[in-house]
């Protein structure tokens, strides 16, 4: 219909409305409508019918609130309910209660809906008609009776008692439309505000970007601003729209929202969507939508193959139709049942040919669309392709800079992690920026007994302990290093029963989903460890993931090797190179280190001091090489016969030492007897000759017998002088006077 046409129309019907507002207030047709039983009541009912139709469309496409004829017939209703249940004044008397309907309250309600949701052209038509038609009721009614009679006015009577009853409700229903229309009205300016400041013309942004239109969408670059389709058909995506799409859009969520929304206005469709391909699932992703209905589905998900929208994954060509019955095709995307009948769906092609998603609209109207209608959704496609492959561009550049970024950071934290753990601590809260997960494992492999030990565990983790060992068998870890090869499981619960990790008969957690996990490799290309990621999603670790965390694992393995070298110096520092035991220097250090604790804690610390006894004449007897091997072999009996938490050293020649932390004499003349004996039953093999050798041990304790670190070294070693001097071979406890009078050995 012609818009002028369409512009007469609706005067002429809100002129109508008016005048059969008029004529019900004048009470020129009361003797028709008093004629017709509870008319009042249906025109009542009619109007909160509307009011309440008003309400529920203000937030659709098409609210009825922005109508000025149904304002008007609103209006309308409500002055013929009031005047028609409203009694006249008595003949006699000024006393009445005003006002006397029982629909009054329809006033109110029609001025502050249109207050509230509508626009000023509206309220203030509304607000006139419902004040003028109450003050045209009043007069009808016969509450005006007397104010204009010529010979006896009573204006002085008005003023002190029928005014007030008569103004005030006038004035109430003004002022109750009047604040919360002033209040939405500057709301809604203020959010207009920030779009009217952002806006570029299109053609200044086209001189920045140096392209054309038509250039920008055959080279499948995404302009800020775009006009497609000629004549009455074009439709202009302003440069704020696709802006809003880069700033307020973390990632691709609701990208289309912009280009979705210009297709439903500019084809008045029933539904407009826009659909995001994803190539690793192969399934359509909606991705934004504006529709009439309230039953698309949320989360939508479509199959390749399935449907409108899936067929188009395999022959990537556009679907149009007037009458879906014809056709054995679903749409898929309403959950309820939706008299649809004409569609139009078109790929999003990339400039490479890529798939990147789909554009639909529909239609309940049968042969909606047309082929030219086909020929701008493909103008649409193209602008969406643009739009899709910058943000994508952008997101890649994004998690370039990001994952660079922590690659600096990695190796700048590498090169300060001179120990193992402290590597680990850094390669574990790296992986953590990078991707989200449920448990990290961190292992280290020993290649003397072809074993595995758990270092460091980040997450929840109620079936596995950090120092775990697991031997090198058929698990998935062990395949991982042994072969040296990346394993990464899409969904582990698939495997489960068909592969195990550690060991068979194994419990895994039903939350183990994805599992990836990464050898790290030495110099040598040799097995050093592993790295493993679990999370409870599947296909959590994708192919551009698996990259990033290999190359991650690669810097780490340096580290790793470093590591190594630096404990291996450290080793070299603090041990005797002939009997592996700690030096005479690392000795001091840690005798001190333990004296402190004992201050703190007040718990005793014992050191036995021992010698070789005979060991110059045995040395001249057979030669320092078979000296060196007794040595060896000695060290290795004290090894042997200490406990875990003891400290061995070789204090210089043929004496050695032992600190024995939360151990008193009575526990050290213990061990001291462990260790002399062994020694004695040793036999020590050079060439075909057979040798023994014979141990003398002094102990003393802190703080019993010593106040300090030089005390306790000097009264244990002159226990075992005594043991020498009382003769050799035996263990002997300090006590005080040793070394003037002889000491009983306990």
């Amino acid at each position: 219909m012609n818009k002028k046409l369409k512009l007469i129309l609706t005067i002429l019907e809100s002129l109508f409305y008016i005048g059969c507002a008029a004529a019900v207030a004048s009470g020129r047709i009361d003797k028709w409508l008093y004629a017709v039983p509870f008319l009042a009541y249906a025109l009542a009912g009619s109007a909160v019918v509307l009011c309440c139709a008003v309400v529920l469309t203000s937030i659709g496409p098409r609210p009825l609130f922005k109508r000025s004829r149904v304002a008007l017939g609103i209006s309308f209703l409500a002055i013929a309910a009031v005047h028609l249940t409203t009694k006249p004044l008595p003949v006699f008397g000024m006393a009445f209660v005003y006002p006397n309907s029982v629909f009054y309250v329809l006033y109110f309600a029609c001025i502050l809906i249109f207050a509230v949701c509508g626009s000023g052209p509206q309220f203030f038509a509304v607000c006139a008609l419902c004040t003028g038609g109450e003050a045209a009721n009043c007069a009808v009614q016969g509450y005006y009776r007397g104010l204009f009679d010529v010979q006896a006015p009573q204006w002085g009577g008005f003023a002190a008692s029928r005014g007030p009853i008569l103004l005030l409700p006038l004035f109430y229903m003004v002022c109750a439309g009047i604040v919360p229309y002033f209040i939405c009205f500057l709301k809604s300016q203020e959010n207009k505000r920030p779009r009217k400041q952002q806006k570029m013309s299109l053609s200044r942004q086209m001189e920045q970007d140096g392209q054309t239109p038509d250039s920008a969408v055959q080279e499948g670059h995404a302009p800020r601003g775009m006009s497609i389709g000629p004549g009455k058909t074009s439709v202009l995506i302003m440069r704020q729209d696709v802006d809003d799409a880069y700033a307020e859009k973390s990632g691709i969520d609701n990208l289309l929202s912009s280009i979705v929304y210009f297709m439903s206005r500019n084809f008045k469709s029933y539904s407009a969507l826009g659909f995001i391909y994803e190539p690793d699932i192969k399934t359509f992703v909606l991705n934004s939508h504006h529709s009439k209905s309230l039953s698309i589905k949320r989360d939508l998900h479509i199959p390749e193959g399935k449907g409108v929208v899936g067929a188009m994954a395999l022959d990537k060509q556009p679907f149009i139709s007037g009458d879906l019955s014809f056709y054995n095709a679903e749409l898929l995307y309403y959950s309820g049942n939706e008299m649809v009948n004409s569609v139009i769906a078109v790929p999003i092609i990339s400039h490479s040919k890529e798939l990147l998603g789909a554009l639909v609209i529909d239609s309940q109207d049968k042969h909606a669309f047309r082929e030219e209608h086909k020929d701008i959704m493909r103008r649409f496609s193209l602008l969406a392709a643009a739009l899709i492959t910058n943000v994508r561009m952008r997101m890649y550049q994004e998690r370039a800079a990001k994952q660079f970024q922590i690659f600096y950071e990695a190796s700048q934290q590498f090169i300060t992690a001179l120990h193992l753990a402290q590597v680990f601590d850094v390669l574990v809260s790296m992986v953590e920026l990078l991707t989200t997960y449920t448990r990290i494992i961190a292992i280290t492999y020993n290649e003397q007994d072809n074993s595995a030990t758990v270092v460091k565990i980040k997450g929840l983790s109620a079936d596995l302990a950090e120092g775990f060992r697991f031997e090198i068998n058929t698990g998935i870890y062990s395949y991982a290093l042994q072969k040296l090869k990346i394993v990464n499981l899409p969904d582990f619960q698939e495997f489960k029963g068909k592969y195990y990790r550690f060991m068979p008969d194994e419990p895994v957690p039903t939350e183990l989903r994805s599992l990836i996990i990464i050898p790290i490799v030495d110099n040598d290309s040799r097995p050093s460890g592993l790295l493993s990621i679990e999370s409870a999603s599947p296909n959590q670790f994708q192919s551009d993931l698996e990259k990033v965390l290999f190359t991650l694992v690669g810097n780490a393995s340096v580290a790793i090797t470093r590591a190594r070298l630096y404990h291996r110096m450290e080793l070299l520092a603090i041990t005797d190179g002939l009997t592996q035991l700690h030096n005479h220097k690392h000795f001091q250090e840690q005798l001190a280190k333990e004296l402190e604790r004992t201050k703190r804690y007040k718990r005793p610390v014992s050191l036995l001091m021992m010698d070789i006894d005979h060991f110059k004449s045995f040395n001249d007897t057979y030669g320092h090489p078979v000296g060196d091997l007794v040595l060896k072999e000695i060290a290795q009996c004290i090894r042997q016969a200490i406990r875990v938490n003891d400290i061995a050293a070789r204090y210089g020649g043929e004496e050695f030492t032992v600190i024995m932390p939360d151990s008193s004499e009575e526990g050290a003349f213990v061990t001291a007897e462990r260790i002399r004996r062994r020694v004695e039953q040793k036999i020590i093999l050079s060439g075909v000759s057979q040798l023994r050798v014979t141990l003398s041990v002094g102990c003393a304790s802190f703080p019993v017998q010593a106040s300090g670190q030089q005390e306790l070294i000097d009264n244990a070693d002159k226990a075992l002088y005594y043991s020498k001097e009382t003769g050799r071979n035996r263990s002997t406890v300090f006590v005080n006077g040793m070394g003037g009078e002889k000491a009983i050995a306990p």
